[in-house]
């Protein structure tokens, strides 16, 4: 029913990979704070070195944290419905209908530890920066196919490059299978986390380009099992987590919204919209609200004493 998993080739370290604190072979430097974050635009060029550099990090930041762009959504509820009046099964449909039919745009990916510590690196001006990756995919055609005018218009408004991401993006076919081998290693030891913020499109994304762009499965239960199938590890929606905090602020809103209620960072010398800075900003929100569901157990355990 799946497709194999690509075996993983032991990876070797790229040049310049020494520049990231803590990530190589068990040497760890003293790491100086970080000034900032950098957004690494990922291209068919530059895929390889960074999938090798997010190879390496994983084994210590083995929690990663995703956002997608796509071209929007062409279907849509039904008459006098709102996507929320929808029962759960209904909904998957709805975003069964949409990723079968329209390509992925991007991909945000930030990585962190289990205290939310992203791997820290040295950019080229000798400035410690966290890095986080966006990587740019060649499938979109606006000739060909359907989207969302509007969602395309927005895109654009944010900087997104349709004609060059044709001409350099990633081909979805070839990240999957180099995207399953580096993170092959990481669900062998058992820690891979995988984040999202109302995740049920980027998380369908995903596991459509690592099932080779099949069709999603026709059930939720049957999407399920795949998920679990081709991504393995642990998934948790930082969204659906603020909305059970107990925190009646937290239960509406997006994103950005959700990071200031917060008190959480937002990325603001990028186009704050885009796949790459989005995951960060889940990352941070995922963090926070980890954290206040750690106060709530102590505050109860003190409580028992």
């Amino acid at each position: 029913m799946f497709p194999p998993m690509p075996p993983f080739s032991p990876l070797t370290v790229p040049h310049g990979c020494t520049l990231y604190y803590g990530g190589i072979s068990g040497h760890a430097m003293p790491a100086p704070p970080a000034v900032g974050l950098t957004v690494t635009k990922v291209t068919a060029a530059n895929l390889e070195t960074e999938l090798r550099v997010i190879a390496i990090l994983l084994r210590r930041y083995p929690i990663i944290v995703i956002d997608t762009e796509y071209p929007g959504t062409v279907h849509r509820p039904p008459p006098r419905r709102r996507e929320s009046d929808l029962s759960h099964g209904e909904r998957y449909a709805l975003v069964k209908a949409n990723v079968d039919e329209l390509p992925i745009v991007q991909l945000g990916i930030t990585l962190c530890d289990a205290e939310g510590k992203l791997p820290l690196a040295m950019d080229a001006y000798g400035r410690t920066v966290e890095p986080i990756w966006e990587f740019t995919f060649s499938d979109f055609d606006m000739r060909h196919g359907r989207y969302a005018q509007e969602s395309v218009a927005f895109l654009v408004s944010q900087g997104v490059d349709f004609d060059g991401a044709r001409r350099d993006g990633v081909s979805s076919a070839v990240f999957a299978t180099k995207f399953a081998a580096v993170v092959a290693p990481t669900r062998v030891r058992g820690d891979l986390t995988w984040v999202a913020f109302g995740g049920a499109y980027d998380f369908a994304y995903l596991v459509k380009m690592l099932s080779g762009s099949q069709p999603l499965p026709e059930t939720l239960h049957e999407f399920m099992v795949w998920t679990r199938n081709l991504l393995g590890g642990r998934l948790f929606d930082a969204k659906y987590m603020a909305e059970h905090s107990g925190r009646a602020d937290l239960c509406i809103g997006g994103l950005r919204r959700m990071a200031s209620r917060l008190g959480t960072p937002v990325l603001d010398q990028e186009p704050p919209c885009l796949a790459g800075p989005k995951s960060h900003t889940t990352c941070r929100v995922y963090t926070a609200i980890r954290r206040h569901f750690t106060d709530q157990r102590r505050r109860m355990a003190l409580q028992e004493l």
